[in-house]
């Protein structure tokens, strides 16, 4: 009899296909209770926010506390991962963990079937009725500068110190 994975084992662990800045100077990410080099850990958020991991390295942060008690991880502080695992947990329950694994699986699943499965007859006579009324889709939305990424992170840190007073 085989037993089903943990939720925390179903969230993997980001690995890049380029190493990251966390990979190739991990002391800049490491910071122990009571460090006082606030320097430091402000260039791990600003390094941690020009990543295209930062996502899924939360995700697998909040699933996994044992292992991140203490760093930074995907830009956030313990204190504010403890925090968040408690706002999941507010929102979303005790097994917030299996929502967010069953989520991310559900959104493999239809990546992996739109570039495996063709569209159908009708799917296809939509798209093409689409593109004759609508025009062609707009571009792409540009991603988020790091001068934005940083704006978004200080509206997010000043939210989570007004609700941890």
């Amino acid at each position: 009899m085989t037993t089903a994975p943990s939720p925390a084992a179903r969230i993997p662990f980001p690995r890049p296909a380029t190493p990251t800045a966390c990979r190739t100077s991990p002391e800049l990410f490491t910071h122990e209770p009571g460090d006082t080099d606030r320097a430091r850990a402000t260039e791990a958020r600003t390094v941690c926010s020009t990543c295209t991991l930062a996502p899924s390295c939360l995700k697998w942060a909040l699933a996994n506390p044992e292992q991140t008690p203490t760093g930074i991880w995907a830009g956030t502080s313990p204190l504010q991962r403890r925090i968040l695992r408690a706002r999941l947990t507010n929102r979303l329950g005790t097994t917030w963990m299996h929502t967010l694994a069953a989520q991310d699986r559900a959104r493999r699943d239809r990546e992996a079937a739109i570039r495996t499965q063709p569209l159908g007859v009708r799917e296809a006579r939509i798209l093409q009725l689409d593109r004759t009324f609508n025009g062609p889709m707009p571009p792409r939305v540009p991603p988020l500068t790091p001068e934005q990424q940083a704006a978004n992170r200080q509206r997010l840190l000043a939210a989570l110190t007004d609700k941890a007073a």
